[in-house]
């Protein structure tokens, strides 16, 4: 499955689009690789996003289907790191 698909479908981006966006601006990693938003993700791949105030790094799990609740999303991935960065004043 395709990664910006991927972080859509376990609720970590609220679209497609969103994730392919982080892509083309080198906020996501796969596996230690800055992602392009086609690059293939399956279970046990290691997923770093960066996000402006938040650095969030998971481990896929589990099969990620066409469609997946809510409740169902949160047990497809591991959160290994989950860190928030003070948000500067300018």
């Amino acid at each position: 499955m395709r990664v910006d698909l991927a972080l859509k479908r376990l609720l970590l981006v609220r679209s497609r689009s969103e994730g392919k966006e982080a892509c083309d601006v080198g906020a996501v990693t796969v596996n230690g690789v800055r992602a392009k938003a086609s690059t293939e993700v399956h279970s046990g791949d290691r997923i770093v996003i960066e996000y402006a105030n938040r650095s969030l790094a998971i481990e896929i799990t589990g099969d990620i289907g066409s469609n997946v609740s809510r409740a169902q999303a949160k047990t497809l991935y591991r959160v290994l790191h989950d860190e928030r960065t003070p948000e500067v004043d300018a």
